[in-house]
């Protein structure tokens, strides 16, 4: 039976990204005027440590952070001006700074640490291109050139050793990391760029995209990739995370209009399966705590949320089960859930079986108009 309750951590400014320790007991949030280290305990969260320490410069100004999945005392941010930095926590001194890479040239969107080689960390950058560290020698130990003005996101892939994914432009690369020169496969995923992708955590076939186009899509990679299915959403697509133990769950969050957290069931893309709407500025990160129930995230609000889904607001509850429709010939169709038969099934909200709709002619009605 999962544990915890929603609570919140106010920072003092807005924050940009978060990412786990490897057994979800510590989370790392960042921003351009924030990074922190906290302890997610049962009530609060607790203060660890603040990494701005010493001169503070563009070097801890995050546009996103990953805790390395093996070494849990080891750290990677990415910043505006380019520079990826890694962190020691175990480090004695009160900066616990380990290195400074400065070989991308314009901010680096996006860092992602190899899920079962500590040493091997991952950059995707606005100047195009993708770069592989080896944090032992502390240099670049490969360059991946896509052509393009802006790498968006990069993830290795959870199942498979040598496989990466990027998205650049409207565009999914998967590449293989002892190929440099040209990627495995290729593949336009929306219209419009793509700002976040995800392996789906069980299932090898899948992964997921979202972009500007204010979709989600759920692709099939075994082969030549397959669009699976499709969520159209109300704003660009800022971030997507796969629900542990959930297959055909994802959240996201958007760039734009739209605070809330969704929780989507790819099988049911027109109405999200839960929401959290605790945010009142756009939410910049999520992340799982390796528990289907309980989930963290981030925004521009400058607060850190523990979800949890008893408290979540389920849309499906409270959307009318009646459907009508009017065609331009005047054809009327009508559809009503067969569960209002039921009065307590129809306030458990559960309208998933419906009647046939029925059609009639417009003209045939008999309206009666008092006045």
């Amino acid at each position: 039976m999962s544990v915890g309750r929603t609570m919140l951590c106010t920072q003092e400014g807005p924050l940009n990204t978060i990412s786990n320790n490897k057994d979800a007991t510590q989370c790392a949030v960042a921003g351009r005027n924030v990074f922190k280290i906290f302890s997610i305990e049962d009530e609060e969260f607790v203060e660890r440590m603040s990494l701005r320490v010493g001169k503070v410069n563009l070097n801890l100004s995050c546009t996103d952070v990953a805790w390395n999945p093996v070494e849990d005392h080891i750290l990677a941010s990415a910043a505006t001006n380019g520079a990826l930095v890694t962190w020691n926590l175990n480090k004695c001194s009160k900066s616990k700074q380990d290195h400074i890479f400065t070989d991308h040239k314009r901010t680096v969107n996006k860092v992602s640490f190899h899920p079962t080689e500590a040493h091997l960390l991952l950059s995707g950058s606005l100047d195009g291109t993708i770069m592989l560290f080896d944090l032992r020698k502390k240099e670049v130990s490969s360059v991946f050139r896509t052509g393009t003005d802006c790498v968006r996101d990069v993830s290795f892939s959870p199942h498979h050793y040598f496989t990466f994914m990027a998205t650049h432009d409207n565009i999914v690369d998967l590449w293989d990391l002892r190929r440099t020169d040209k990627y495995e496969r290729q593949f336009t995923a929306h219209n419009g760029p793509v700002f976040s992708c995800d392996w789906h955590p069980e299932d090898k076939r899948w992964i997921a995209t979202g972009g500007r186009d204010k979709t989600i899509k759920v692709w099939d990679i075994q082969y030549r990739p397959y669009l699976e299915h499709t969520i159209q959403t109300i704003a660009s697509i800022a971030r997507i995370k796969w629900r542990p133990q959930r297959k055909y769950h994802i959240a996201s969050c958007s760039q734009v209009v739209d605070f809330s957290i969704n929780v989507w069931d790819v099988r049911r893309p027109f109405i999200p399966f839960a929401a959290f709407n605790e945010h009142k500025d756009v939410t910049t990160g999520i992340a799982w705590r390796h528990d289907p129930h309980i989930f963290l995230s981030v925004s521009k609000d400058s607060t850190l949320y523990q979800h949890v889904f008893r408290d979540a607001v389920r849309p499906a509850d409270t959307v009318s089960p009646i459907g009508l429709a009017l065609n331009i010939h005047g054809d009327v169709s009508h559809a009503i859930s067969d569960k209002l038969e039921s009065t307590e099934t129809a306030k458990a909200g559960n309208y998933q079986s419906t009647k046939v709709p029925s059609f009639f002619r417009w003209s045939s009605l008999i309206l009666n108009w008092t006045v």
